[in-house]
């Protein structure tokens, strides 16, 4: 008798920080991008970095941005997008495609949604402080799950990250007392 076998624990696995920089692209709205002189075009290209050391935690600890699971929310309705390269690395590449991934939304969706929120300025600024006071910019690990689960017609996004203070778990526990 013939065995067919499957192998589930098939795995990509690669340096999150390569010595190389890559070049990939990103959009945002002409409206945002005429707005901006030349000198702020140019630091745009570079802002990607700061933007995620700035804001993973709160984006990893909000609301999801978009509310179905099995599709990915785009910039549509917001007009014209101007493309443009960033270079980067794979690690910071990665932390935005994670957090986007979880979210249901494109990376360029993400990107633009941290330029809303670093627009918003003095608002958000307390949020940043309280939470990025003392401790590490990332989480030091993200595991993102996609389930799809035929049976029950149900598919769902999931991002785990590590540390979490809301866990009882070391090196966080909060007391129950």
């Amino acid at each position: 008798m013939n065995m067919l076998i499957f192998d589930d624990g098939q795995k990509i696995e690669s340096a999150l920080i390569e010595n190389i920089v890559g070049t990939d692209s990103l959009l945002v709205p002409n409206d945002y991008w005429n707005r901006l002189n030349v000198q702020e075009r140019k630091a745009l290209r570079g802002k990607l970095p700061s933007l995620l050391r700035k804001y993973s935690k709160q984006i990893a600890s909000m609301e999801r941005l978009h509310y179905r699971a099995g599709k990915i929310k785009y910039n549509r309705g917001v007009g014209k997008m101007k493309k443009f390269s960033v270079r980067v690395h794979t690690g910071v590449w990665a932390n935005l495609g994670v957090l986007a991934a979880a979210h249901g939304v494109s990376r360029c969706y993400l990107f633009n949604y941290m330029l809303w929120l670093e627009e918003l300025g003095g608002k958000e600024d307390f949020f940043v402080k309280t939470l990025n006071r003392g401790v590490p910019s990332f989480h030091w690990t993200y595991k993102m799950t996609w389930k799809i689960n035929r049976r029950q017609n149900l598919i769902s996004r999931e991002l785990q990250f590590e540390p979490n203070p809301m866990t009882s778990q070391y090196p966080y526990s909060i007391d129950k007392s």
